[in-house]
């Protein structure tokens, strides 16, 4: 006789239904978690997978390591202690095992909370993602290691060695320690495929308060470099690296003309010879070069195409080279950019968004956006198009809730866009 896929629910004793011991992540789709099985449980699932990771010991009651081979699946098991087992050493050993065993994949331990922090170390390797940003996609699929966490829980408070939360969950502080709190892109994610030549660098404007992403890329070969997004008050950092790394600034481009803060190319350019500055045509500011649909910025051996993704302004434009999309204020993570100023619109915004990224970017396609304020530093094309908050929504829904987002304007917004509009130079 057939047998019957595992159900979503089961029922208790007294006749009410109960979580299902199997959680299905919706990314990356093909691993799922689990607690105790028991051995009709393990029968009843193992048609569906091709590798089982089994986060206890193999002597454990209820290890399906016999069941599983014999159905012909690869089995591996590496012992997970809390706390003792939480080290640098073991995470290194899981996060090998789940890369390598064959998917469809199942991890098991005994609640599922230690198989869903695996998923998650292996998420955030595979796309970059620093403590801030797994922890955010940790929420966002209710993994059982985030659960009851919230952007400020997890982190002890001033004078505290360890914050309550890391106290009752030893999962949050070995999750944190591995990833980085805070921490940058310093290379592209595995996930994107870059070719080795490929020199990154996410650089963040903490002291001038705008919390601005600029973001470095060059050749390694030809040493020729772009710097997307500058920041007037971080050029001297920004001069210091390129320098440090022996490169040569062709190009200085901004995704819009910004109100936030002021842009360093103007600056930049008095210290570089031969730089040109780059923005889109629609914007209606200075450049050197103004970019249109279809036009590309090449540097070595390297292009970077010009996607239009008119809505927070008029002129914003997300540049895309291979499945890395630099994407301004159109996207942020789990959010995007305001439309209540500079020719903003949200139906625009909705259109082009939903046209030019989530609709036509492959899913594993990392976004970088202009900025972020709760120190996530990366998300993904599918990512977004699952979990973020309003670009999820009908575009009904999205142009409501634009419009009744109750902002105040942004401090600088008198002296950075007409700045802007000139290069970050007065005229």
């Amino acid at each position: 006789a057939p047998r019957r896929r595992a159900q979503r629910a089961v029922a208790s004793p007294q006749g009410r239904r109960m979580e299902s011991p199997v959680q299905k992540p919706s990314v990356p789709g093909d691993v799922h978690l689990s607690g105790e099985l028991s051995p009709g449980q393990v029968v009843e699932l193992l048609p569906l997978y091709k590798s089982w990771l089994f986060l206890n010991p193999e002597e454990k009651e209820g290890c399906p390591k016999e069941m599983v081979e014999r159905e012909g699946a690869i089995f591996k098991c590496i012992h997970l202690p809390m706390p003792d087992g939480l080290t640098s050493e073991k995470a290194t050993e899981l996060r090998n095992a789940l890369r390598q065993l064959p998917r469809p994949t199942m991890v098991q331990c005994t609640t599922g909370k230690r198989a869903s922090a695996v998923l998650l170390l292996s998420l955030a390797d595979k796309h970059g993602l620093n403590a801030d940003s797994a922890f955010q996609l940790g929420r966002d699929m209710d993994l059982k290691c985030t659960r009851g966490t919230t952007p400020t829980s997890d982190v002890p408070d001033e004078g505290e060695i360890v914050s309550p939360m890391m106290r009752s969950n030893p999962l949050v502080p070995w999750m944190r320690g591995e990833l980085g709190d805070r921490t940058l892109c310093q290379a592209p994610p595995p996930a994107v495929g870059a070719s080795p030549d490929l020199i990154f660098r996410q650089l963040f404007d903490e002291e001038g308060g705008s919390s601005t992403y600029t973001y470095l890329l060059a050749d390694g070969i030809s040493k020729e470099a772009i710097l997307i997004d500058p920041v007037l008050e971080q050029v001297s950092r920004d001069l210091t690296l390129i320098g440090d790394l022996d490169l040569t600034l062709k190009y200085a481009l901004n995704t819009h003309c910004h109100a936030d803060h002021i842009t360093g190319t103007g600056e930049l350019k008095k210290h570089v010879v031969g730089l040109k500055s780059v923005i889109s045509k629609a914007s209606g500011a200075h450049a050197d070069v103004k970019l249109e649909y279809g036009d590309t910025v090449k540097f070595g051996q390297f292009e970077l195409k010009f996607v239009p993704a008119a809505g927070h302004t008029n002129g914003c434009v997300i540049y895309v080279l291979g499945k890395m999309a630099f994407t301004g204020d159109a996207v942020l993570i789990r959010g995007c950019g305001r439309t209540d100023f500079q020719e903003g619109s949200a139906k625009r915004l909705y259109e082009s968004v939903h046209s030019n990224v989530l609709g036509s970017l492959d899913e594993d396609t990392a976004i970088y956006p202009a900025h972020d304020y709760k120190g996530r530093n990366v998300s993904t094309v599918g990512i977004e198009k699952r979990f973020n908050a309003r670009l999820t929504k009908s575009q009904d829904e999205f142009i409501e809730i634009m419009d009744n987002l109750g902002l105040s304007y942004p401090k600088k917004i008198d002296v950075a866009v007409p700045a802007n509009m000139t290069d970050g130079v007065e005229r």
